[in-house]
């Protein structure tokens, strides 16, 4: 195992080599440029101007903006923002542990709802809860969840201002006058926008599970558990859902990659004070070493996510093994 991490770990250099010079080309050949909203300013003179590009870099071939820029990355320097001048990993720092809650809580409620939904539709297959399960899931796959959350906000809303009653907080992560951290307020704020997350997750687990359930319960080693006498749940627990899981196994390092990346809608639309919002307002704004340092983090956690991925295989199937 360790020498199987080890050779993982060395290919995830290149990988990361090739995806920053994607990203830094990418980033770099949005039309406008950082400097556009000086460049408006009739108060700004060009020499301003040129000697900010200079300050900046900007003024170097692209070629040589990228190995300054990954020089600094392997001494642990992501630069400073164009705008407020803070380093950009304390910009990150500040901003990724609300992005890691809101991807865990979202994670969470995709495995706890959708593989016992999926388990129970694909046991009862052709039931009245079977075709409730599906006939929900698709049109849960069907509508954007963001705006099912936005939905959700106005009747929230609408309820406070009837009743008086605010039944999930719809914005923000802690109640307006709170100075000390408090984790049950911070988890009440946090159920809303992570149960909308995860609802793109427990829909996709659970149509997994219900058509791996299916297959794995045609299988002969299952007919021959029955036939032995075993106990349904012993069956169900020992032999179904540990071979149904392999190839959730498969998509789950995506989805959860996908919910902690992804979440910067969810986090604009609540209000949440992450690293997809951080990334969304650097990009609006031009600042360029923001926005690079913020999606190298999400690639790192994204290559990370793949390797848990795979280590997750060996626990959920005896027979893969590790040289």
């Amino acid at each position: 195992m360790t020498r199987y991490l080890v050779r993982r770990l060395l290919q995830t250099i290149p990988v990361l080599f090739i995806i920053s010079i994607i990203q830094f080309s990418l980033v770099n050949a949005a039309p406008g440029g950082p400097l556009k909203a000086y460049m408006l300013d009739p108060n700004v003179s060009q020499e301003d101007i040129k000697r900010l590009e200079h300050e900046y870099g900007l003024d170097q071939p692209l070629p040589i903006q990228y190995l300054v820029w990954m020089s600094n990355i392997l001494r642990g320097d992501f630069g400073r923002s164009y705008f407020t001048h803070r380093p950009v990993m304390e910009a990150v720092m500040e901003r990724l542990p609300a992005t890691i809650w809101l991807g865990l809580a979202a994670t969470i409620i995709s495995y706890s709802v959708g593989i016992p939904l999926g388990v129970y539709a694909g046991l009862h297959r052709g039931g009245k809860i079977d075709h409730l399960i599906r006939f929900f899931t698709s049109i849960l796959n069907a509508v954007p969840h963001w705006w099912l959350g936005l939905v959700i906000i106005i009747l929230l809303a609408n309820i406070k201002l009837a009743t008086g009653v605010m039944l999930l907080p719809i914005a923000g992560v802690k109640t307006l006058g709170k100075e000390e951290f408090d984790p049950l307020d911070y988890l009440w704020h946090l159920a809303l926008p992570a149960f909308m997350l995860g609802t793109g997750g427990w829909v996709t687990f659970g149509r997994y599970m219900r058509s791996e359930t299916l297959e794995v319960l045609g299988q002969d080693f299952v007919r021959t558990a029955y036939a032995k006498g075993l106990a349904e749940r012993v069956v169900v627990f020992r032999h179904v859902l540990r071979n149904a899981l392999i190839p959730v196994v498969t998509i789950s390092a995506g989805i959860f990659v996908g919910l902690v990346s992804g979440a910067a809608i969810y986090e604009q639309v609540f209000s949440w004070p992450g690293m997809g919002r951080l990334l969304l307002e650097a990009t609006l704004k031009k600042d360029y070493p923001i926005s690079i340092g913020v999606v190298f983090i999400f690639t790192i956690l994204a290559v990370l996510g793949r390797l848990m991925s795979d280590i997750m295989y060996g626990w959920v199937d005896p027979r893969i093994r590790y040289d």
